[in-house]
């Protein structure tokens, strides 16, 4: 998360844009940045266990990280298309995510157009537990979560996409993970027969972001 941090503040530098995909070398939550997680997370059973909580500079609730392939980027308004005056479009800026879910085989479509969407919409402190409008959504349910920040003519993006998730896991370190969260939810793992190796799935998120933008990339093996 202080990596994503200093692209953002590099960006307002240098004005050179930039995709990061990484990975998580072990079980960690991230929460939002007006959050007050103490509530939602069992801290010291956390720390006895060696799973790292972090807050990130974004919006929204808590979310886990593990088993998935997670995205940042920085660009401008102008870098997507969009005029300065207009508010920039989730809608616009998340149409890579489609692109890279279709790219599986998968039929992916955005939340609001969901017909469980008014169901589940209703704010809750774990960021999966709720639908916003341009969440993705697979045969009904949500899969991964993305936030954004802006700063002037800024735009941060971050987000994840889970390849699986052990909801057992998960609650042991959670203080109220609703009962049906994998009815709401869902993965890779559950909507493939086979999740393809991990570098393969970033080159395709590489790949969709290159086509849906026009973006050519030159590879910086260390951002900062």
């Amino acid at each position: 998360m202080a990596l994503d941090e200093k692209i953002l503040s590099r960006y307002l530098e240098d004005g050179i844009p930039v995709l990061r995909i990484y990975q998580w070398q072990r079980p960690s939550f991230t929460y939002g940045i007006s959050q007050y997680p103490e509530s939602e997370i069992d801290f010291k059973r956390c720390l006895s266990d060696g799973v790292e909580v972090v807050k990130r500079m974004t919006g929204g609730g808590v979310l886990f990280h593990y088993d998935e392939i997670t995205y940042s980027f920085v660009c401008s308004k102008e870098d997507v298309g969009e005029p300065k005056g207009v508010f920039v479009s989730y809608k616009q800026i998340c149409a890579f995510l489609i692109r890279f879910y279709e790219s599986l085989g998968l039929k992916a479509s955005f939340a609001l157009e969901s017909e469980v969407f008014l169901d589940r919409c209703a704010p809750h402190e774990l960021c999966g537990a709720s639908y916003e409008k341009y969440d993705i959504v697979i045969n009904g349910k949500k899969i991964g979560g993305n936030a954004q920040k802006r700063k002037r003519q800024v735009i941060f993006q971050h987000g994840a996409i889970p390849c699986s998730i052990d909801w057992g896991f998960l609650r042991r370190y959670l203080r109220f993970l609703p009962e049906d969260i994998s009815l709401k939810v869902t993965t890779l793992s559950e909507q493939l027969v086979s999740v393809p190796d991990k570098s393969i799935l970033e080159q395709k998120i590489i790949d969709a972001f290159g086509s849906v933008f026009d973006a050519c990339f030159i590879e910086e093996k260390t951002l900062v």
